[in-house]
């Protein structure tokens, strides 16, 4: 049960509410100009710290500029002749606060019309209506002295608030994700072993980087199986049919702050980006350009040619007019249009960000867009020329799908990977046909010079159906199924 409890100070007797059992917690938060309170800590931006610690203390947090509000909501209700001291103890940093006084200390008045908003303030300063004796400031620790209301005062003190403090010694802020931390407690003033409340910790700071780079992959495309007369050299679910749009990379600032707590880090302080982009559809010779482009008016930034990318990676290097143009960019890639476009898995956008105002160095990465190959496509080698015998070469290929279609027959030398003639369009293959060729046909079909007719294929069969093929070798006895592929009816093939 509750208990009055009595002091006597210079032969007076003072009264103050006690607490039954042990200490009640105040809770440690922000107060803003309204005198709002918050537990949700304010963000630095932890490229304004060095990742060397004497360099990185030297960093003032707070002043003129963005005087941050801190202070603590009450458990209890402090009025009449109840004195009370409150006092908060620092983490991750040290108090510079030496200059401070009552002037910067608020009491907050209870109100029946809010519970988070707490208006009806009084200036720490002893008054007509109360205040608070002094201000003491060590480097760990803020103390606000011997606090109270004049004796009768319609409203309870359930909070206090102070502004102008400012921190150093932080360089644990360097880490995104340190915090600088208060710890707040109060007592009586009369008699220090009366804890009121107690072993409440609050966060003020956290440190975040002040930049956020998204890098979004574009949407997956398609190769064409249908394309004349070369199968698989356009796309079929680009918005065209050469060029697709790997990855958008966004470049957006997170809300941190600068050190003085009243403006947040612009994109514009970003000054210097390298993009790296790595996919294996760079190496396969059916990409003709690489373009990193601003999305913003569609102006191209780089423009690249196979000499750069045909390992399969390529760096931009860009200057610090980028982002303070547009805040994102797209990587693309235009194709030839005369050689197949390879399947891809999901390639990488990779780089790193600095800024000119020292703010440390920021990397990311992401994925970018995959490609697939649709419709039929399948592979026979060792195909005999017409020219070598005794076994003849015949392909077959069957239509298991839902609609008829031609295919696309290329050959080219088995040993080494030449095209012979040009790609050859059959007739179309009804549902559940099976269109049978042998070597001559084929050669014919191709126009293949007679000089080339000899030795062994590889023939590519591609085409918008689905089935599979065999190769069957006959020498008019005996018959040999030497089928080293056959598409069992997917509709896409991927790697």
């Amino acid at each position: 049960m509750n208990k009055t409890q009595f002091y006597t100070l210079s032969g007076a007797l003072l009264a103050s509410t006690a607490l039954s059992g042990a200490a009640s917690a105040g809770t440690v938060g922000r107060y803003d100009a309204t005198n709002t309170f918050t537990t949700t800590p304010l963000s630095i931006s932890n490229g304004l710290f060095s990742t060397t610690a004497t360099t990185a203390d030297q960093v003032i947090i707070g002043g003129s500029a963005g005087e941050i509000g801190v202070g603590m909501r009450y458990t209890n209700a402090f009025s009449g002749t109840t004195r009370w001291t409150t006092e908060f103890t620092i983490s991750g940093a040290r108090f510079i606060t030496g200059a401070l006084t009552t002037g910067n200390v608020k009491l907050l008045l209870a109100t029946l019309s809010s519970t988070s908003t707490i208006i009806n303030s009084i200036s720490g300063t002893n008054g007509a209506l109360g205040g608070c004796a002094s201000v003491s400031t060590l480097v760990n620790l803020f103390v606000v002295n011997d606090c109270a209301l004049t004796a009768g005062h319609s409203r309870a003190a359930v909070g206090i608030a102070f502004t102008g403090v400012t921190f150093n010694t932080a360089s644990a802020l360097a880490t995104a994700g340190s915090s600088v931390t208060l710890t707040g407690r109060v007592y009586n003033p009369q008699n220090t072993s009366q804890i009121f409340e107690e072993a409440n910790t609050g966060t003020m700071l956290t440190s975040a980087a002040p930049y956020q780079v998204i890098v979004t992959a574009g949407a997956d495309q398609t190769a064409s199986a249908t394309t004349t007369p070369t199968a698989f050299t356009s796309l079929t679910t680009a918005g065209s049919e050469l060029t697709m749009t790997l990855a958008t990379v966004r470049l957006s600032a997170t809300g941190a702050l600068q050190a003085g707590l009243g403006t947040t880090v612009s994109t514009n302080s970003a000054s210097t980006t390298s993009v790296t982009l790595a996919s294996s559809v760079l190496s396969g010779g059916a990409v003709r350009t690489v373009r990193l482009n601003s999305t913003a008016g569609g102006s191209s930034l780089s423009y690249l040619t196979a000499a750069n990318f045909s390992g399969g990676s390529v760096t931009f290097g860009l200057t610090n007019t980028l982002w303070a143009a547009q805040t994102s960019f797209n990587v693309s890639v235009e194709f030839r249009g005369t050689t197949a476009i390879p399947a891809a898995v999901a390639g990488t956008i990779s780089g790193s960000l600095t800024s000119g105002d020292g703010l440390q160095p920021i990397a990311y990465s992401g994925a970018t867009a995959a490609v697939a190959q649709g419709g039929f496509r399948a592979e026979i080698n060792t195909f005999n020329a017409s020219t070598n015998g005794p076994f003849g070469s015949y392909l077959r290929i069957h239509n298991n799908g839902q609609v008829a279609g031609v295919v696309t027959i290329t050959v080219r030398n088995d040993a080494t990977g030449e095209v012979l003639g040009s790609p050859w369009t059959t007739e179309s293959i009804a549902i559940n046909a099976t269109k049978q060729f042998t070597a001559l046909e084929i050669e014919n079909g191709a126009e293949i010079p007679s000089e080339s007719r000899s030795g062994s294929y590889t023939l590519s069969v591609t085409g918008p159906i689905i089935g599979y093929t065999q190769h069957i070798l006959f020498d008019g006895n005996s018959v040999a199924d030497l089928s080293g592929f056959r598409n069992a009816g997917s509709t896409q093939n991927v790697p």
